[in-house]
């Protein structure tokens, strides 16, 4: 695949999911239901913003104007193995390793969280729908050990200390535990402060963003 086709083929999904939200199909209903059933922390609101997010950043432009910013030899098709563990905090919070390993032309082999095994499988099929020239590049491994070339993981500072045991050796990016803080000046406007308000109570706080210390 070339890279123009690797974006369309994203660009499609992102036409989907919002076309899914949307409607509200059923197919995309019982996905958020099945989530929901199998992780309690993955309310359906939330699930359903998650999937509103990565339909705005499907879009031409955006991806267009990302890749424009690294060179061409970056998006050359590879068959380097990538080995992705991805943390279960949000749903689908690995979706943009996800992209960016796929987009790039190489393999992508993930290994889900136990608290998120539905979402992106779901997602991974759709694009393979769209595009079966993704059958070769997509894999999900229960155990990532082996057979892989480089690492992305993301996980707690304890996870983190294995990561950097098993794979040091190999390139990667190790992701540890992550806070974010808030700065008040007393001049925010009440949409501000409504956006904060999502900033700290979205996906219960879990997310490696979300406000946890403001400082006034």
């Amino acid at each position: 695949m070339t890279i123009e086709q690797r974006v369309e083929a994203f660009v499609k999904l992102g036409n989907y999911i919002q076309s899914s939200i949307d409607a509200q199909t059923e197919e995309f209903e019982s996905l958020i239901i099945k989530a929901k059933v199998h992780n309690p922390w993955f309310y359906p609101r939330f699930t359903k913003y998650a999937f509103q997010s990565i339909a705005e950043l499907l879009t031409e432009k955006s991806l267009t104007e990302w890749i424009a910013a690294y060179p061409n030899s970056f998006f050359e098709e590879s068959s380097t193995k990538v080995g992705v563990i991805m943390a279960g905090n949000i749903p689908m919070v690995g979706f943009h390793d996800f992209l960016s390993v796929l987009i790039s032309g190489k393999v992508f082999k993930g290994k889900l969280s136990s608290q998120d095994e539905h979402l992106l499988p779901f997602l991974a099929k759709k694009l393979i729908e769209i595009e079966p020239a993704f059958q070769s590049k997509i894999e999900f491994v229960p155990h990532l050990l082996k057979d892989f070339d480089a690492v992305i993981a993301t996980g707690s500072n304890n996870s983190a200390r294995y990561f950097d045991y098993y794979f040091g050796k190999y390139p990667h990016i190790i992701r540890r535990n992550r806070n974010s803080v808030a700065i008040l000046t007393g001049n925010e406007t009440d949409s501000e402060l409504e956006r904060l308000a999502d900033d700290v109570y979205l996906y219960f706080g879990l997310g490696c963003r979300s406000v946890s210390k403001i400082f006034v």
